[in-house]
């Protein structure tokens, strides 16, 4: 069946003479909210929208007119174009300046000043880095390149590090409050330190890493976390509530990871200093040792002789002390030996003296018997018995 039809070729290029020869689409001036903007040899591209459409943007040479920022409201001059080849529409600008703030990037500058006079980011608040971390939560997506780049950033420092991924989404309409659930879930596992990370977007691709709930949770976090979102240029709110932002996801992953081979290089040389410092004190106490064992047996030799010099005068002050006391002794005895001769009852029976007993008992007195009485006289050489016949009595003086 014959139809009559006309290539896509021929289409877009009717389209193209279309846009090209309406002069009113000419150098206009159009107005919205800047998206996605990046530089790119000198270039600007970027989306320009508003609340119900968007369209794309090129301006060569940007540095001859103003750069705007992701969020901010320009007015641009230029005309639409339609790019045949792709049937590709977009905007080329001639002139940019600025047209006020776009209603997003108002909102948040609001509740950045809201939050930071409430204290949500201060710095007295925030938890310092802990010196070694062995257990470590990544709170993003599990299937972005983020959660890779982490990885094989750390295991090139770290092998023993144990890394668990909270997998939440990091764009879309449930975005927050995953993010949110994730914190708090990261919060009670006991992690030493905690990443919160995205690769980069944008501005309304990063918009719930600014939401209230993110940084609330993050200001409620009793373990130290660490925001990194997007690259180098982009900051969020999520950035002033963590502990600590990085730059990237890398750099994130690069403060944690502690370097395992520097690690046991400067405990073995801790160790190997320890080690001299020891044997250093060793020596220097066996040096200490020697010299007081040297000064003791010295003063000890010193009291010894001392000692035994006053010993050896002690025992001759004694022994001539003996000697006297003996040589008195001995006189002593010998005037007690005479007085006991001299007084010896066998002497005096020598001389002549009798020993008178009366019944067995001695008499010492002429009053002790009486006439008649028997009585027993001993001699020097034997004994008499007589007879009293006569008492004569008379006192001794």
């Amino acid at each position: 069946m014959d139809r009559n039809y006309i290539t896509v070729s021929e289409l877009n290029f009717y389209l193209n003479r279309i846009i090209d020869a309406e002069e009113l689409l000419h150098d206009i001036f159009l107005v919205g909210e800047v998206s996605g903007a990046g530089l790119n040899k000198g270039n600007l591209y970027c989306t320009l929208k508003d609340e119900n459409a968007a369209i794309a943007v090129c301006c060569f040479g940007a540095n001859k007119t103003y750069v705007p920022e992701n969020g901010e409201r320009v007015l641009m001059m230029g005309s639409p174009d339609y790019y045949q080849k792709t049937g590709r529409m977009s905007f080329v600008a001639k002139h940019i300046e600025p047209f006020g703030r776009g209603k997003l990037h108002m909102e948040l500058e609001a509740l950045k000043k809201r939050l930071t006079e409430e204290g949500l980011f201060s710095e007295t608040h925030k938890i310092p880095m802990p010196e070694f971390v062995f257990e470590l939560g990544v709170v993003t997506s599990k299937t972005g390149a983020v959660i890779r780049d982490i990885c094989s950033t750390i295991r090139k420092y770290n092998k023993v590090m144990n890394i668990t991924v909270i997998d939440v989404q990091v764009q879309g309409k449930d975005a927050v409050k995953e993010i949110v659930s994730g914190l708090k879930t990261a919060d009670t596992m006991g992690f030493d330190a905690v990443i919160l990370a995205r690769g980069g977007g944008s501005f309304e691709d990063l918009m719930p890493f600014n939401s209230e709930e993110v940084v609330r949770a993050l200001y409620d976090m009793d373990t130290f976390v660490i925001s990194a979102v997007g690259h180098e240029t982009d900051f969020t709110l999520a950035d002033f509530a963590a502990d600590m932002r990085s730059l990237t996801p890398t750099a994130a992953a690069e403060a944690v990871a502690t370097d395992i081979s520097a690690l046991i290089g400067d405990i073995l040389s801790d160790l190997t200093l320890a080690g001299r410092r020891i044997e250093n004190n060793l020596k220097l106490a066996g040096h200490e040792i020697t010299a007081a064992v040297n000064g003791m047996t010295f003063a000890a030799g010193e009291k010894l002789t001392k000692s035994f010099m006053m010993t050896k005068d002690l025992l001759a002050k004694a022994e001539k002390a003996a000697v006297a006391k003996f040589n008195a002794t001995e006189k002593d005895v010998e005037n007690v030996v005479g007085k006991l001769i001299a007084l010896n009852p066998a002497k005096l029976l020598k001389a002549g003296y009798m020993r008178a007993e009366k019944a067995g008992s001695p008499i010492t007195s002429a009053a002790d018997v009486a006439v008649g009485d028997k009585i027993k006289l001993h001699a020097a050489f034997g004994s008499l018995d007589v007879t009293v016949d006569n008492i004569d009595i008379t006192e001794v003086e």
